[in-house]
């Protein structure tokens, strides 16, 4: 599945999921900056950027090359990391939803001491691409953010 598609698909996934469960659900146009989905209950607006990966191709959702924010941004601000399949006949998606304050420090912090370690052949790390794997960070992992759509109203 091509990376631009999966991505647009993801959105729409989150979307369709959110109109689901009865919310406003809202897709930006492709230059809203760090926002791709406006989300409301009616009474709270929360904005959400939506990650996805294909489980086929890659084991972590791609966060950017540019330092993350970890200043205390609005309260409102979510991911949503979608894991989609590129198998047609495989219809689970699995769905976390993380405040984006608590995400950026874990994994911008984890960034910054990786980038400390050598690579296995010594020499110093060079790459600047952030890479959230869910499978890294075990709090994440729990039933608190995974399928936990109540969170972005609570």
């Amino acid at each position: 599945m091509d990376r631009i598609l999966s991505g647009i698909a993801g959105e729409y996934f989150v979307a369709g999921e959110l109109s689901r469960r009865g919310y406003i659900a809202s897709i930006t146009l492709r230059n809203t900056a760090s926002i791709d989905i406006l989300a409301s209950n009616g009474e709270k607006t929360v904005n959400i950027q939506v990650k996805t990966r294909c489980t086929e191709t890659t084991d972590g959702w791609k966060m950017g090359s540019n330092p993350l924010d970890t200043k205390q941004l609005n309260i409102n601000i979510f991911y949503i990391f979608a894991e989609i399949s590129s198998d047609p006949n495989n219809k689970e998606i699995d769905y976390y939803i993380i405040p984006k304050n608590k995400l950026n420090e874990k994994v911008e912090a984890n960034f910054q001491e990786n980038l400390k370690t050598p690579r296995r052949d010594g020499r110093p790390r060079t790459t600047r691409l952030r890479i959230f794997r869910i499978n890294e960070y075990p709090e994440f992992q729990t039933e608190k953010y995974r399928g936990n759509w109540d969170m972005l109203f609570n």
